[in-house]
């Protein structure tokens, strides 16, 4: 059985750290910006274990976050035995005497931000919590894949502000790996990608870097670990070095493997093409691929309480897609949790169930 964390902080950073922690560790885990929206989440989910920021408001957007908050939702938890409850704050509430009191609430345990990588890790301090609670009897909780992963064959790369969508896997990136990957996608009178040197990277107009070939190494080492990382967990696809941004002959350039589109309207209309197996033809009934309307016409109007992303899933099942998770990704530009959280709400109120196998299925109506 795979276990389920909630993650509770109203930071949307320290949220997709705490969620990339969770997801190596195999687990699942849902996230809640403020105390109404946790105590929500606990009415309608069952979790193993939960991670709390101290430092949250009561109200999203409509109240200050205070310490004591963090707190009394430290106690409603540990009364429920819900499960154990993991600590992390920071910002001048980490000392010791804080730990102290929040592990004599019945806290798991106490780990302060930002998290290290080696000796007190929030890795760490949630295996020990679990097994002190009974719930995993060894700290390999991450299940293993049976069969090797595919090697990746090349294909279509989403350029996004925040982060690439690489595989169908939504890839993390900084302002400054943006700004490589915007000038190495662009292309030559022959049609070939640009390749760059280092120096040549930091000196061009997009990137700016100041300290030449030592500022562009590291974040393309960085880059291609995130992407490494993220499509072999979510897609089972191995991505080499060399895969994306080749660094061989001339110097850096993106392999000619890979379709870079920058921004999401393309992408969206490919990906609602691919699922209802329509071609891409921009002539096609006058279908424009640079605008995709969200029409939820086909939902009925007695369904209560939608928010506009759920109304256009409806809509598209309906018309006969299979839509997937990214498929929500690319259309609104939001995060997979975001779009997880609102399939599984539909899920959870029998409009739609999942069918297939978790890498390849999709949602279907009930």
């Amino acid at each position: 059985m795979t276990l389920r964390a909630l993650v509770i902080d109203d930071d949307p950073q320290i949220v997709d750290v705490i969620s990339d922690i969770v997801a190596s560790l195999g687990h699942k885990c849902d996230s809640a910006n403020c105390q109404d929206e946790a105590r929500q989440r606990l009415a309608t989910m069952n979790y193993d274990y939960f991670v709390l920021d101290l430092e949250i408001p009561v109200r999203a957007e409509r109240s200050v976050a205070r310490l004591q908050n963090g707190l009394n939702l430290l106690g409603e938890l540990v009364a429920a035995r819900l499960g154990p409850v993991i600590v992390v704050t920071g910002y001048g509430n980490n000392g010791p005497d804080q730990g102290v009191e929040c592990v004599k609430l019945g806290a798991a345990d106490y780990v302060a931000k930002p998290f290290k990588t080696e000796g007190k890790t929030l890795d760490g301090a949630v295996i020990d919590a679990l097994r002190r609670a009974g719930r995993v009897t060894t700290a390999a909780a991450a299940k293993k894949p049976t069969t090797p992963p595919r090697p990746f064959a090349g294909g279509e790369m989403q350029l996004l502000k925040k982060r690439l969508v690489v595989c169908g896997v939504e890839v993390p990136i900084t302002p400054l790996m943006n700004r490589i990957l915007t000038v190495l996608s662009g292309r030559t009178s022959a049609g070939k990608y640009a390749a760059f040197s280092g120096d040549e990277l930091a000196e061009h107009d997009g990137v700016r870097c100041n300290r030449g070939q030592n500022e562009i190494s590291e974040p393309i080492h960085q880059l291609r670990k995130r992407i490494s990382n993220a499509v072999l967990k979510e897609a089972h696809i191995e991505v080499g070095d060399q895969d994306i941004v080749w660094s061989k002959g001339l110097g850096y350039r993106i392999s000619d493997a890979v379709t870079v589109v920058v921004g999401a309207r393309r992408a969206v209309a490919v990906a609602v093409a691919s699922a209802a197996n329509v071609p891409d033809d921009p002539n096609r009934n006058g279908h424009d691929p640079d605008h995709v309307p969200v029409d939820d016409s086909d939902v009925p109007d007695d369904v209560p309480n939608l928010n506009t992303r759920q109304r256009w899933v409806l809509t598209q099942i309906r018309r006969g897609t299979e839509v997937r998770v990214n498929m929500v990704v690319t259309q609104f530009s939001c995060s997979q949790k975001t779009a997880k959280r609102d399939l599984s709400d539909l899920k959870d109120r029998k409009l739609v169930r999942f069918v297939g196998s978790p890498r390849t299925g999709h949602y279907r109506l009930t």
